[in-house]
């Protein structure tokens, strides 16, 4: 396989699309440091903090039987849940702060996971299939959204509305010729 270089520079949006199994999760993997490259390397600058939306809806430490509220709290900060609560975002209704996380539905839990990384925006913001499991309102919401992001940030998605509206650069992930 040749060598491949991407630069990604600060305030850009990106669009990565491909089949399933090209690589888009893994990318943002490499980018999020959760994996290392088995070949090549991976550089960001020093001071960028890199935040991910995965598609599994996973909340680092969070207890399931905690509720959401606590949970929110306890990965963000009491400080920073006082300076901008949960309902911030309008991600999660009011009704269901209170539940406990093993409760929640897996969209329930994946706004769960952006309001976490909403609360102190990371300078790269890493979204994988963000669209996957949301009502068609946050998705649209969502999608109008991140033209504004102050950061950079990177969508991994198939969703073709996504695709046919997006207005920020664009890697189409392909699998090389000859693969099995």
């Amino acid at each position: 396989m040749a060598p491949v270089s991407l630069a990604v520079s600060a305030g850009e949006s990106w669009l990565i699309t491909g089949s399933n199994g090209v690589g888009k999760s893994t990318l943002l993997s490499l980018f999020a440091r959760r994996l290392e490259p088995t070949r090549g390397s991976v550089h960001v600058a020093p001071g960028v903090r890199v935040g991910l939306l995965d598609q599994d809806a996973t909340l680092p430490g969070a207890d399931p039987e905690r509720t959401a509220a606590h949970i929110y709290h306890e990965l963000v900060g009491e400080s920073r849940a006082e300076t901008v609560p949960l309902g911030t975002f309008g991600l999660l209704a009011g009704r269901d702060e209170n539940r406990r996380v093993g409760e929640l539905s897996v969209g329930q839990r994946r706004r769960l996971a952006l309001a976490v990384l909403l609360a102190d925006p990371p300078h790269v913001l890493l979204l994988d299939e963000p669209t996957n499991h949301f009502s068609l309102v946050l998705a649209t919401q969502l999608e109008a959204a991140v033209p504004d992001y102050p950061g950079t940030v990177l969508v991994a998605s198939h969703d073709r509305w996504l695709r046919r509206n997006w207005t920020g650069r664009h890697l189409a992930l392909e699998v090389p010729a000859g693969t099995p």
